[in-house]
């Protein structure tokens, strides 16, 4: 048994930050972040905080009564909250009056949190039973201004999706390749740092490495995916997985010139977009995978 996703939302705060910004505090230019990372503009929070982000997604999902009742998950996926207790689930049950008898997490795996909370409902709905699953961000408060190599990188935002229990199977695989210095913050410190070349070695290499076993393992061939939904992380990626899988751009869907690196935010912000724009249909066949800190990595084949 498995889940299928019911509605989606997004919201990016109301401060574009384009790479211009970054021409006057930095030693770099448009063309130089463009060029290398794909990234022309991100969002930025101004007087709003992660609570903010999240309710601003969940009163976006429009949910009816009959929803509001069944929902008996709520997962949030961040590494950027600034509460340690309570977690951020607990607080959006009860800022919407939820039913107590919901199973409120958060989990942090990075940019990969969006992945493993699918994993995580799939394994807890049942019949009959909604689930929300969010995935926020606040970057800009974490960020270190004086590092070119990371601040044009990330951007504020969250997306939200509700699921249902569905009688068709998904697919899951995960893994944890251990490696704390690649991509940390340190809450005893204040700024986030990341080795760049290593994160992109180790998503194109064994992310995209991994892709076509997962999906001979299912009995699933790469003419099948009808879209390959990617955290964002760097078009440069998603370029270098799509020709190693034979796979046009046109099926490797991409919002990171207007958004950036919204870590586990990236995937449901993306599907939000491609709904809200009609280009999903019922029954496309969707492969979704996210990489991030950790290092971790998270796999799933689902059905729109």
């Amino acid at each position: 048994m498995g889940i299928r996703i019911r509605r989606t939302s997004s919201y990016l705060p109301n401060r574009i930050v384009d790479n211009f910004y970054f021409e006057g505090i930095l030693d770099t230019s448009d063309d130089w972040i463009s060029s290398r990372t794909g990234i022309k503009k991100r969002h930025f929070v101004e007087g709003e905080d992660m609570i903010d982000l999240l309710k601003r997604v969940v009163v976006d999902l429009n949910l009816s009564g009959k929803e509001l009742k069944g929902i008996k998950t709520i997962i949030v996926a961040t590494c950027t909250s600034s509460y340690a207790i309570p977690n951020l689930a607990s607080q959006i049950q009860e800022i919407f009056d939820f039913e107590e008898d919901v199973y409120s997490l958060d989990i942090n795996m990075g940019c990969t949190g969006f992945v493993a909370g699918l994993r995580l409902i799939e394994g807890i709905i049942k019949e009959g039973e909604y689930a929300l699953l969010i995935g926020a961000e606040v970057f800009s408060k974490i960020l270190d201004f004086t590092d070119r190599s990371t601040a044009v990188l990330f951007g504020d935002g969250a997306g939200a999706v509700l699921l249902e229990y569905w009688d068709k199977d998904n697919h899951f695989q995960f893994g944890t390749k251990g490696n704390s210095k690649a991509l940390s913050y340190d809450c005893g410190f204040d700024k986030l740092s990341m080795a760049g070349r290593e994160v992109y070695r180790f998503a194109v290499s064994t992310v995209g490495g991994s892709i076509p076993e997962f999906l001979r393992k299912n009995d699933i061939y790469e003419e099948d995916i009808d879209y390959f939904i990617s955290h964002q992380a760097n078009i440069r990626m998603l370029e270098s997985m799509a020709k190693n899988l034979g796979v046009g751009m046109d099926r490797f869907p991409s919002n990171i010139d207007r958004v950036g690196n919204t870590s586990c935010a990236s995937i449901p912000i993306l599907l939000d977009n491609m709904n809200k724009e009609g280009r999903l249909k019922p029954g496309d066949k969707l492969l979704i995978f996210a990489f991030g800190a950790g290092l971790t990595w998270a796999l799933t084949y689902m059905e729109w």
